[in-house]
């Protein structure tokens, strides 16, 4: 027998049950090492790729996935199969910065647990100047209370994004756009948020204790009883900030 055919017959085969173990080693053993979840039924595959077809439309408020309740295995399975296989954005890969993420604009992602997922590039809401509400509010993605606790967000649009309360404690956020979001009260510890843009966000409550937000935009946010405790904000655009009652101090921030 060749050393292919070994290798081949050493690779695990596809899990017979939900057993989230095995389905670990075997995502593991196919490049997929952030999946965690059985792989979604032929059904349900069929039912995203119809979904995934149809095309956007900004002034009707028309996304593929808006008002679906996904679930983390849905998201795994769309980037796996995202752009015909080739998967998720590999940000580490310069020549990948141009590439359009998952589009997941107007979706349902409540408590959802995305922990630890390549989301880098994701659209969740709509960039841009010049657009008007009845514009960006379908396109926002509903994420009130979800896990990304170290997800690679970077350069995503979550502008308008309903993120109150979520976890993103030491996610990958470098150049992700939240302008307009609501992250009232959201966990941002360790949070590497290099020129990421806040533009008239809500952050009031969060919690950005060691987070970094060097050369970060938080033009017009609502930083009220924000945790800035050892914040690094060198070169962060203030102007227009509320800062009453965060800890520490306006003083105090380094």
């Amino acid at each position: 027998m060749s050393e292919q055919d070994g290798n081949q017959a050493a690779a695990p085969q596809l899990p017979a049950t939900d057993d989230r173990g095995a389905w670990k080693v075997y995502w593991e053993a196919h490049g997929q090492p952030w999946r965690t979840e059985p792989e979604i039924d032929t059904e349900r595959q069929e039912y995203l790729a119809e979904r995934r077809a149809i095309v956007p439309d900004t002034v009707k408020g028309i996304y593929p996935f808006k008002g679906v309740r996904l679930s983390r295995a849905d998201v795994e399975w769309l980037l796996a199969t995202h752009e015909n296989g080739r998967g998720p954005v590999d940000w580490n890969d310069e020549s990948q910065w141009k590439r359009e993420g998952l589009d997941i604009r107007g979706a349902v992602l409540y408590e959802e647990d995305l922990s630890h997922l390549p989301l880098a590039k994701i659209e969740g809401g709509l960039y841009g100047f010049g657009l008007t509400s009845e514009q960006y509010n379908p396109a926002a993605v509903l994420m009130k209370g979800t896990d990304l606790h170290g997800a690679q967000l970077q350069g995503a649009i979550l502008d308008d994004a309903q993120l109150q309360k979520a976890s993103l404690v030491k996610a990958h956020l470098k150049e992700a756009n939240f302008a307009h979001s609501q992250l009232q009260g959201a966990k941002l510890r360790s949070t590497h948020l290099k020129r990421a843009n806040f533009w008239w966000a809500n952050l009031r409550g969060a919690d950005f204790t060691q987070a970094q937000l060097q050369k970060s935009t938080l033009i017009g946010a609502d930083l009220q009883k924000a945790n800035l405790f050892m914040a690094q904000l060198q070169k962060a655009h203030l102007g227009g900030a509320q800062l009453q009652g965060i800890r520490p101090l306006l003083g105090e921030i380094t």
